[in-house]
């Protein structure tokens, strides 16, 4: 076998990270007219599918500490993306919901990010764009990254089954909006 060829297949750690770096700078850089980053992009995918969630759970779901919660949170409520309301199960808490500001927003996001995706993948297949997907769902998976962690943080923090909004997490059902999908937000990839 080639050197070349053998040392390739060694090397897609390193690929991966090279790769990752490129698109979350790309990603990046769609955001910036939004006058978004990506970890705000990432909460409003996040907070999209599981609205009504109280700021705790919602950063125990992400896996997020609750310091830089509030802090996130707080940046994209003094932008009208965000808004929170007491909670009316337990009214020492808020409950946080999108703005019409903020779906809007999301809308946009979503729709940068499939141009992104479909620019990223122009060169493969649909059967290879499925095929890298699984693939690299399996890598993530087998790494402790949820669909619901946020790019760049520890993933595996807290199990939060419990801090799911009803009873379709326990029962096996997919989630409301982001149900089945990895990757940045508006980039959907529903599990084959």
């Amino acid at each position: 076998m080639d050197e070349r060829q053998d040392a390739g297949e060694e090397d897609f750690a390193y690929l991966l990270v090279q790769l990752g770096f490129h698109v979350a700078r790309q990603f990046s850089e769609r955001l910036a007219p939004l006058d978004l980053e990506p970890r705000h992009a990432g909460l409003l995918f996040r907070l999209a599918a599981n609205e009504g969630l109280s700021q705790q759970a919602l950063g125990e779901l992400i896996g997020l500490n609750p310091t830089r919660m509030v802090f996130l949170v707080d940046e994209l409520e003094q932008r009208g993306l965000v808004e929170r309301r007491r909670n009316t199960t337990d009214r020492r808490s808020y409950a946080l919901y999108l703005t019409p500001q903020g779906r809007d927003v999301l809308r946009q996001v979503q729709a940068s990010g499939s141009r992104h995706q479909d620019e990223i993948g122009a060169s493969l297949t649909r059967a290879e764009r499925v095929q890298l997907a699984s693939l690299l769902r399996r890598l993530a998976t087998e790494q402790g990254i949820t669909e619901q962690s946020l790019p760049g943080f520890r993933p595996g923090l807290l199990d939060l089954g419990h801090a799911l909004p009803d009873r379709r997490h326990r029962q096996g059902l997919p989630d409301r909006a982001g149900a089945g999908r990895f990757g940045p937000p508006g980039v959907h990839h529903q599990r084959p």
